[in-house]
């Protein structure tokens, strides 16, 4: 439809009498997100909002409406499940009903904590860090093991992320922490039936997520971060890129980056019972090359002057 869409809520909205607008910053498929302020407990936090009169701007179909209601709720489940400083947290979820255009509409929306840097992309460099072997280290200990770390936590929990992509990783301070769960599965929550269009982003989508988004599991996960480490290095994704394929490093000239150049083929393989089995998998396999660097380039004691000897 081609319908303007007007923002669900007003600066000065106050919902249930604790949170108060103060700007939209962000919308989009799944809802639209705010900075608010928690007037009870004096602290600014990100409020996710969706409405069915809302979705209708966007869609005309009725199933495919109480499919994005359900898609929202889902996440507000899923995000409650999971406790990591690499997640972000969920503080509470509630409804309430507003005016709008002088009637009454009904709201549900999740209370999220707020940070107001930038995403895991900001970490990165359009061309990639190539062949900046230091850069490289420095990015995968800060910025890209963490990550690692809170997607183990969501795998743990039997979900899957499906939805990964450092657009999706905002940054507090140096700390990145995992967002937008609205297309998370989990074993513990009833699935949403999958309608004909795509949900994820085709750069970080695996082919079986592609295929039949149902039956991603969480090596459809691996392969996302396989093509964020590979942007890391080689540099960000070309549109016209043909997606769905596995990735490789033109140049892996040194033992360090072609170890590098191994892990990602092996994350973004494109038949998942090659890829990398699990993130704990992924995770050694990065330390082992970041260790074999750091071997190559300790000063060799062996070679150091002799001392003089007085005997």
């Amino acid at each position: 439809m081609t319908t303007t869409v007007e923002n669900i809520l007003q600066t000065g909205t106050v919902l249930n009498d604790k949170w108060v607008i103060l700007e939209l910053i962000g919308k989009g498929g799944m809802g639209e997100v705010y900075q608010a302020h928690q007037l009870n407990l004096k602290r600014d936090v990100a409020i996710k909002v969706i409405s069915r009169e809302w979705l209708q701007t966007l869609e005309d179909d009725v199933e495919e409406i109480e499919k994005g209601l359900q898609r929202f709720r889902r996440e507000v489940q899923a995000m409650s499940q999971i406790r990591h400083p690499n997640v972000l947290q969920i503080f509470d979820y509630g409804s309430d009903t507003i005016k709008k255009d002088g009637e009454d509409s009904f709201i549900e929306y999740i209370v999220m904590e707020y940070i107001p840097g930038a995403t895991l992309r900001f970490t990165m460099s359009e061309e990639g860090f190539h062949p900046d072997q230091e850069t490289i280290k420095d990015w995968l200990e800060d910025h890209f093991l963490p990550v690692l770390d809170g997607v183990q936590a969501i795998h743990e929990l039997g979900m899957v992320h499906r939805d990964l992509k450092p657009e999706n990783v905002l940054m507090d301070g140096t700390t990145p922490k995992i967002a937008d769960f609205g297309l998370a599965r989990s074993i513990r929550l009833a699935p949403v039936t999958q309608s004909v269009d795509i949900k994820g982003t085709m750069p970080y989508m695996s082919p079986e997520h592609f295929l039949d988004f149902k039956k991603a599991d969480q090596r459809a996960d691996i392969y996302s971060l396989g093509k964020i480490l590979f942007e890391a290095i080689a540099g960000k994704i070309a549109p016209d890129t043909i997606p769905l394929k596995s990735a490789s490093l033109e140049k892996a000239d040194t033992p360090f980056l072609q170890k590098l150049d191994r892990i990602i083929q092996e994350a973004t393989a494109e038949e998942r019972e090659d890829r990398t089995e699990s993130v704990a998998e992924l995770r050694k396999a990065i330390l082992d090359a970041i260790d074999r660097l750091k071997g190559e380039t300790a000063p060799d004691i062996s070679e150091r002057p002799a001392r003089p000897s007085f005997l």
